[in-house]
């Protein structure tokens, strides 16, 4: 390759008029540091007649871009060239620099044209009087595979196993919808219509109540609120699972055998009764049901057929917010005043109910109703 390379140049000293061929023989130019050949100008015809035989192209325009025959100057002008041609996998001629550097192929170290390489640029050649020389570009490294991301499911606490009823944040009477089992009902208040009784809200009108300061945590803003005085027998806040048109035995009821229990926030008013029942309302258990019988039925009932003797759990509540969990097998009972099933029918749910008792004025805020699930 050296000889072809050497016989390209010289084979170029033929196309110059006698002058610029004397010209650069008297340069007394060196060939290269390897090849060992003597530094003398006549030597160069001898290459001339080799670089013939070896079938060695006569003209090459690399040979000539960027002053590969010039003097070189001090710093060399900024090549293009290199004998790039016949490199492969991205090999570059390296630039010749140096003041009468006749056998570079380039400038003051510029990659010679081609040189560029899948992943890497040939080094430039450089040195005083030193033939550029070729080498070959590095290959460039590829990118490392980048770390997955890993994500966390549910929080730290992992996936949660309460199923909301309602968190009230959107102010309103109804429910979180849910479509399978269907869930579409409201909260709303009831009493035994005592004359002189007040409660807040009127059944029919109920809706959430904004917080304040008091809220169980941040970024609370509304729960269900209820407060009643002077009711001789009960008044409740309730919520059902199901919406129906009239009060009648076609009321919708609600599956729940897939939940163990309830879960809740709630507290009281200062002056307010703490002793609350959480009942159960079903089909077994409400006359809607079919499965009891009210007082005033023809024949009259027995004690032990009478509707109303719902299941429920006692809790006692404080003045401050604290989180209820109820057990439906553990924590639900029945009294003794109606018709006794042996267990509680999650399959025929109607609704709760925040129960108080005769005499019993209450004040009362239940937030982030939920079913905990089995």
């Amino acid at each position: 390759m050296g000889v072809c390379k050497y016989g390209h140049a010289l084979t170029k000293l033929r196309r110059l008029t006698p002058s610029q061929r004397a010209a650069v023989l008297r340069s007394n130019i060196t060939l290269s540091k390897r090849s060992l050949v003597p530094s003398s100008s006549r030597f160069g015809f001898a290459l001339l007649a080799v670089g013939v035989v070896a079938g060695c192209s006569v003209y090459s325009p690399d040979l000539t871009e960027g002053g590969a025959l010039s003097n070189g100057g001090t710093t060399g002008q900024s090549g293009n060239g290199g004998t790039a041609a016949n490199t492969s996998g991205g090999t570059s001629a390296a630039a010749g620099d140096g003041a009468n550097d006749a056998a570079g192929d380039g400038g003051s170290g510029a990659a010679a044209r081609g040189g560029s390489t899948n992943g890497g640029t040939g080094a430039a050649g450089s040195g005083a009087a030193t033939a550029g020389t070729s080498s070959t570009g590095g290959s460039g490294t590829a990118g490392g595979t980048g770390t997955a991301g890993s994500a966390t499911v549910g929080g730290t606490g992992g996936a949660s196993n309460l199923d909301l009823i309602d968190d009230l944040e959107d102010g309103d009477d109804l429910i979180r919808r849910v479509n399978s089992p269907k869930r579409d009902g409201i909260w709303d208040s009831g009493n035994d219509g005592t004359s002189g009784g007040m409660q807040t809200p009127t059944p029919g009108n109920f809706k959430g109540t904004l917080l304040g300061a008091d809220a169980p945590y941040a970024g609370d803003m509304y729960a269900a609120y209820s407060k009643a005085t002077g009711y001789a027998q009960y008044a409740f806040m309730n919520v059902s699972m199901r919406s129906w048109p009239t009060y009648d035995t076609t009321y919708p009821k609600y599956d729940a055998s897939a939940y163990k229990g309830i879960q809740f926030l709630a507290k009281v008013g200062s002056g307010s009764s703490r002793g609350v029942h959480v009942r159960f309302i079903s089909g077994d258990t409400d006359p809607r049901g079919g499965k009891c019988k009210l007082p005033t039925d023809t024949p009259t009932p027995a004690q032990s057929e009478l509707c109303y003797n719902h299941y429920y759990a006692a809790v006692t509540l404080t003045n401050s917010w604290a989180t209820y969990t109820l057990s439906f097998a553990d924590d639900f009972v029945q009294g003794g005043d109606g018709m006794v099933d042996p267990t509680i029918d999650l399959k025929e749910m109607y609704g709760l109910e925040f129960y108080f008792g005769a005499g019993d004025d209450y004040e009362i805020w239940v937030d982030d109703l939920a079913f905990v699930k089995e």
